[in-house]
């Protein structure tokens, strides 16, 4: 076949390749200006808190269309001297911060230098202030970050005019994403966007004694108003009612129960007591070093300590203000600035939660009951008169409508509530808690779990953990946190410290199904254990408690059957070498892991990571075999990284086939599924909802399989 000229010259043609460019810096301060600025709130935000760093006692705020129309805050602070103003608008330019160090000890709630500039870049933006040393008060115009004229126009001759003012600054803000449509248009109503920014405003005003206003623009009342100063009390009656106020209990933690090696400086709110009956949830308000964050930790074992003194489906009200030693906090952790992290998190919010219970154990016996008398028959029969009575009067006057019965959206119906104490948390334990020896099994050099179930092997302490807690402090390990940390991912996590566990559904696969709010989810629980166990043993580590075996091995006997049989279809690393890496590493093994090699090179203790869980032994050669033969002891951190991973291996329950013909190895491993799975419910998922951090590479095993609203749609239309 022979191709035409035409052809030829069409097939010539090439189609040009996109190359990389830098973007014009416009576009980036505008994709910059949109992930700090979601919303008018976040605006208002960052303008309370420049109004609260200029010492003001009262701020005025003024809405329209929910701020997307006009948003303006009017403070009597310190003002900004007219020769600041040419630079108020450029990005990172702050008075709060000159080196990155001073993060550490940064105590003003801006420290970036984006909030202005980036509002500049998607609304219009005026300022007038006046500082107490000048006579005249100033008002500039600004867009893109430059100053311009009143047309919102830059111009190299634009310069802030001499107007009439008062001491303190005026921040006006207009047309806010009038030139990001689609933003705007993603907008919700004008009515939830004000709700917003009164939770803004009424938060602060709660937490700080700078008097607080809001109102709408147009209308002569005020929707919001605190004065400067005023009692927490009557804060918190003036944002969230009487209802709340008057079963609010304040408190502070004194000064004993400060620990300061955990540089927790103060710590002091407000909560409501057993007595506070309310459906509705109310977002916790938590500050931390005067910062209005959200802390998801905080917020759940406080939520847990309800638990016990709220009836089923009541909701509390807790306010929380935390100050902490400020090199322990990084608050450059979000572009909103709403998250920050902090140090010894854990012990902290286990020191609040102790606080809060203690509170509401000593409040709890005085809580009230609504009460019934007893009546005698002529009694009911009076009073069932008179309500028939009332009826009867408010039917003939009445002319409002019947109000419309509400049916219950069946298919958004939470099944199980993960928050409640199962059943099995009333029982006496039994089995479970029985303490575990590891020995030696006389067949190819494997060793097998026993039981130990009379008092004398009790009195031999297998299970050990006698020490006095370690500190740790090595640069290592606190860089392995914060890596884990960076690669959290949120919505994971909550669906794990949300679920409720289902079952196993194929052992052999290593999968089991869990429940989280209406979906149900299928995990490989192998993947999804090694990466919780690896972090349990980053926070216990040097705290490790011992599994003593009872009959110790030598290093050579446990190695002999991997050389005997084949290891991972690859060629092995001699034995004596790997038995020589471990030897010489047998004292930092010790230390940090707690697994001991006696004079005679045997091993002799294993590290017990969480109680109640216990190391596959059908592992043990291959663990050991690891420490000698895939551990880099040469850099630091890769060699901890590297043995804390092989520790969290070495916990993985094993797959338990299910295709055995043999009757009695079958029923086995029924068995094993058996304790796996009661294992799995009341030990495991427990602690992986209140500790675990899900990573994203753990996206991919987890799969959503089904939810109840989809399901309701398949039946409907059979």
């Amino acid at each position: 076949m022979t191709m035409e000229p035409e052809d030829k010259e069409h097939s010539s043609v090439e189609i040009p390749r996109p190359r990389i460019r830098q973007l014009e810096q416009s576009v980036v301060n505008r994709i910059a200006a949109g992930e700090i600025i979601i919303q008018p709130a976040n605006a208002l935000k960052e303008l309370l808190e420049n109004s609260i760093d200029a010492k003001s006692t009262m701020i005025d705020v003024l809405v329209k269309d929910g701020g997307l129309k006009l948003l303006q805050i009017t403070d009597n602070g310190s003002g900004i001297a007219k020769d600041d103003l040419g630079l108020l608008c450029e990005r990172f330019a702050t008075s709060k911060l000159s080196t990155f160090d001073d993060l550490k000890s940064i105590a003003t709630y801006g420290f970036r230098g984006e909030a202005l500039a980036s509002i500049s870049h998607i609304a219009r933006l005026s300022v007038v202030t006046k500082t107490s040393e000048s006579p005249l008060a100033y008002k500039s115009f600004y867009s893109n970050g430059k100053l311009a004229d009143q047309t919102f126009k830059v111009s190299d001759k634009a310069a802030p005019k001499p107007v009439a003012g008062k001491n303190g600054t005026q921040i006006t803000v207009e047309d806010i994403f009038y030139n990001a449509p689609a933003r705007l248009r993603a907008m919700k109503s004008k009515n939830d966007e004000y709700i917003k920014i009164l939770d803004v405003v009424g938060r602060y005003a709660i937490h700080t004694d700078v008097g607080l206003s809001c109102k709408k623009f147009g209308e002569s009342y005020q929707t919001l108003s605190t004065r400067p100063n005023l009692p927490l009390k009557e804060r918190i009656r003036t944002v969230f009612g009487s209802s709340v106020a008057n079963e609010i209990i304040p408190f502070t933690m004194e000064e004993s129960e400060n620990d300061k090696e955990y540089g927790l400086l103060s710590c002091s709110g407000a909560i409501t007591g057993s007595n506070y009956v309310n459906k509705k949830k109310i977002q916790p308000v938590f500050f931390i070093n005067n910062r209005l964050i959200q802390c998801d930790p905080l917020k759940r074992a406080i939520a847990s300590v309800y638990n016990y003194f709220l009836p089923k489906g009541n909701q509390p009200f807790m306010y929380i203000s935390l100050n902490l030693e400020p090199s322990n906090v990084d608050v450059n952790i979000h572009p909103t600035k709403k998250e920050v992290r902090f140090l010894y998190e854990d012990e902290i919010i286990g020191l609040i939660s102790a606080k809060v219970h203690s509170i509401l154990s000593n409040v709890d016996a005085s809580r009230t009951f609504k009460t019934q008398s007893i009546l005698t028959r002529q009694e009911k029969r009076t009073r069932e008169n008179e309500n028939d009575n009332v009826s009867l009067t408010v039917d003939t006057k009445s002319t409002a409508p019947p109000v419309a019965k509400k049916y219950r959206q069946e298919n958004k119906l939470v099944r199980t509530d993960s928050k409640q104490p199962k059943l099995y948390s009333y029982l006496t334990s039994t089995k479970d808690d029985l303490p575990i020896t590891l020995s030696q099994r006389t067949e190819k050099g494997e060793l097998m779990i026993q039981e130990v179930e009379d008092n004398e092997a009790e009195e031999k302490d297998e299970i050990t953990n006698d020490r006095e807690r370690i500190e740790v402090k090595l640069t290592s390990i606190s860089q392995l946190k914060n890596q884990i940390a960076e690669t959290v991912d949120k919505t994971l996590t909550e669906t794990f410290n949300g679920c409720t566990y289902v079952g196993i559904i194929d052992e052999s696969r290593r999968l089991c199904s869990f429940q989280y709010d209406v979906k149900l989810f299928i995990c490989d629980y192998a993947a999804v254990l090694y990466e919780f166990y690896f972090q349990i043993a980053i926070s216990e580590f040097c705290n490790y408690g011992e599994l003593v075996l009872s009959e110790p091995i030598s290093l050579e006997e446990l190695l002999s059957p991997l050389y005997e049989l084949g290891f991972e279809d690859k060629e092995l690393i001699a034995k004596e070498q790997v038995i020589q890496s471990i030897i010489d590493m047998k004292d930092m093994l010790e230390e940090y892991f707690q697994i001991k090699i006696d004079s005679d090179n045997r091993l002799t203790t294993l590290p017990m990571i969480m109680e109640n869980i216990s190391p596959q032994v059908s592992k043990l050669a291959h663990f050991v075999y690891r420490l000698g033969a895939n551990v880099d002891y040469e850099n630091e951190q890769e060699c901890l990284e590297a043995i804390l991973r092989q520790i969290s291996l070495l916990y993985i329950p094993d797959a338990i086939p299910i295709d055995e013909h043999d009757l009695e190895k079958r029923e086995l491993n029924n068995a094993r599924r058996e304790d796996l799975d009661r294992q799995l419910e009341h030990v495991v998922f427990p602690l992986i909802q209140q500790k675990f951090l899900a990573p994203k590479e753990l996206i991919p095993d987890v799969i959503q399989v089904a939810d109840l609203p989809g399901l309701y749609k398949v039946f409907e239309r059979c």
